[in-house]
């Protein structure tokens, strides 16, 4: 087996988002670019250039609504697979679209049910109209992703001695205790807990690393135009930039080269 360079791990993602982006379209189902990719496309046109992923958020619906149509008849040839939890394939709260061809390997993380390249498909759930529930609820939500991410990660990772000490001794014991499948049904039951279709704002919630600031008033969200990314279009929601800056603040300065890192990835194919 050969290792990809990181160019040529992110053209074969490129070539997963593409043939997502052709199924989505065929079946009418919204979607849009997000974190670090959305990022890429506005301030790149494509990669951030040290980025190793790919990630798109779909409103809740239309989210479900893939899984049952590719359940129902696969949507794509078999070389891409998509595992998910609500098909019982993945113990994570969201979606992801593997290449099977591109086999990988994680510095930090022991993750049985991924073991080959893809993009990351995440929900976009419903959210309370008051500011105060909103932040309370990605509380609760950034919590239960702690305890998902403490149940893979391995030993001596975190950004400090203490925290690493905190993980290692007490968060990683529990989350394992539990189970990272159980953590991910929690997390999807609180996604669900406001009803998309009603709610007056949405926002990833069931990884609720970005916060609060990523909520949205919902019907503005759903209202997709088209962005480059590596040459192709690909669908963004019209509020990019609010979403943006709600999420990083000031998205268009490059960070430090020290904080200009990827997920310690290696793929091979």
């Amino acid at each position: 087996m050969t290792k990809l360079s990181l160019k040529e791990i992110q053209a074969a993602e490129l070539e997963i988002l593409t043939e997502f982006d052709k199924a989505a379209r065929k079946c009418g189902l919204k979607y849009t670019l997000c974190a670090g990719t959305l990022i890429g496309a506005v301030r790149h046109q494509g990669f951030i250039p040290w980025d190793d992923d790919i990630d798109v958020m779909m409103p809740r619906p239309d989210y479900e609504k893939l899984i049952r149509l590719n359940r129902k008849k696969k949507l794509w040839d078999d070389r891409l697979l998509l595992k998910s939890l609500e098909d019982g394939t993945l113990e994570a709260p969201y979606a992801k679209l593997f290449d099977t061809e591109i086999s990988i390997t994680e510095e930090n993380y022991d993750q049985k049910d991924v073991r080959n390249l893809w993009i990351d498909i995440f929900p976009v759930d419903g959210l309370p109209d008051d500011e105060k529930k909103i932040k309370k609820h990605y509380k609760h939500a950034l919590n239960l992703c702690k305890m998902n991410v403490a149940s893979v990660v391995k030993n001596g990772y975190g950004s400090s001695r203490a925290v690493i000490l905190v993980k290692d001794i007490f968060v990683k014991p529990a989350a394992k205790l539990i189970g990272r499948r159980r953590i991910a049904k929690l997390q999807r039951k609180l996604g669900l807990k406001y009803s998309y279709s009603h709610a007056p704002k949405c926002g990833m919630v069931t990884w609720a690393y970005d916060g609060p600031g990523q909520a949205m008033p919902r019907e503005e969200f759903e209202k997709m135009i088209e962005m480059p990314f590596e040459g192709r279009m690909f669908s963004v929601t019209s509020l990019w930039d609010e979403n943006l800056t709600g999420i990083f603040g000031d998205y268009m300065t490059l960070p430090p080269e020290e904080d200009r890192i990827t997920h310690d990835l290696e793929a091979y194919r």
